[in-house]
């Protein structure tokens, strides 16, 4: 799913027709993954809601209305519905879907963040010989990797506005791909791997601090 929006946002070389298609690949994905999960959906109101668990909530929460947001003004502007129906909407600016496209992708990458636990342990079951030749490797060239990896990501977004166009200061297309292609997309994947980078930073650093409050608690309640 994410490697269909990472397509998206390369309008000026799908075109129209194909950007639209890739959208209901997207929707479609975002609907398997929502029942594929109901089970979270089904706990949502059992429990208390703080710390973690509410910025959890807070992002995915984001997450879905930025992609309602993003598919619902694609289809009111779509092209394709205009050629096949010569039904023509535009009840909604294009920039909301512009914007809301960029928010889908920042939220999308914290999302894979807080979940990269969960990812991990599927490759490692998937594909345990892959991992463990890279473990071989050593911790610091993997977290040397990250850092690298993660500060061209933040280069990347103050390079391509990625915040600006969030508040639908710029809009698509100033990438020219008849220089590459292949930058274009490393330069969003980047953009992925630091804002999930400084999700998953984030999460473990609240877990630490939150078991560390909880031995700082206990050890109260014996004194």
């Amino acid at each position: 799913m994410l490697a269909l929006i990472l397509a998206e946002f390369a309008y000026g070389l799908t075109g129209s027709t194909v950007h639209e298609l890739l959208g209901l690949g997207v929707l479609g994905l975002f609907v398997l993954h929502g029942g594929w999960n109901w089970r979270w959906f089904a706990g949502l109101l059992k429990g208390r809601y703080r710390g973690i668990r509410l910025a959890t909530l807070t992002i995915n929460v984001s997450l879905l209305i930025s992609a309602v947001l993003m598919m619902v003004s694609g289809v009111v502007n779509s092209e394709l519905l205009f050629r096949t129906t010569s039904i023509k909407l535009e009840l909604m600016p294009r920039a909301l879907h512009t914007a809301s496209a960029y928010w889908l992708v920042v939220l999308a990458s914290i999302h894979l963040g807080l979940h990269w636990t969960q990812i991990m342990a599927e490759v490692r079951r998937l594909f345990p010989k892959c991992l463990h030749l890279l473990n071989s490797w050593g911790a610091m060239p993997i977290v040397g990797s990250v850092i690298v990896i993660s500060a061209f990501g933040f280069h990347a977004a103050l390079d391509r506005s990625l915040y600006a166009r969030m508040i639908a200061y710029y809009s698509f297309g100033d990438w020219d791909f008849a220089r590459s292609i292949a930058g274009f997309f490393v330069q969003y994947l980047a953009i992925v791997a630091f804002h999930a980078c400084v999700a998953h930073c984030a999460l473990r650093c609240g877990r630490s601090l939150r078991s560390r409050t909880a031995d700082t608690e206990s050890l109260i309640k014996r004194g």
